[in-house]
């Protein structure tokens, strides 16, 4: 985020500067992260981690369910809800677009069904087929 970044620029004269290897080691990190394809990467174990791009979709389903469940009759819900408990839930920041992407995706793959034009999160609802 901006407002961390900026705090890292001002107090840069207040920390010390790497070492070459710790540079290296970071550059050879990046290097790395780089050569993947997936579209994705996780925070995991103190590392970051490529992954496949339905890396959240069990997670997407399952929060549906609970909002089903939490209905009297198994309703649609508003596509923003679900994106919204999906990324509350999460101990790392994803973007509300890529989930909403990944919500998306599952529509067409007949996970979910859809009432609404799907324009933005707030315009359609989704429910488990």
């Amino acid at each position: 985020m901006s407002e961390k970044l900026q705090l890292i620029y001002e107090n840069s004269s207040k920390t010390p500067a790497l070492s070459k290897e710790q540079r290296e080691k970071f550059e050879q990190k990046w290097q790395a992260l780089a050569d993947t394809q997936e579209a994705l990467r996780v925070w995991e174990n103190r590392d970051i981690k490529s992954v496949d791009e339905s890396y959240y979709d069990d997670l997407i389903i399952n929060k549906a369910k609970m909002l089903h469940q939490k209905q009297e009759n198994t309703e649609f819900i508003l596509s923003a809800r679900l994106i919204g408990e999906v990324i509350g839930c999460l101990d790392q920041y994803i973007n509300d677009v890529y989930v909403e992407y990944r919500v998306r995706h599952l529509i067409l793959k007949g996970v979910f069904e859809i009432k609404g034009i799907p324009k933005a999160m707030r315009f359609y609802s989704v429910k488990l087929k």
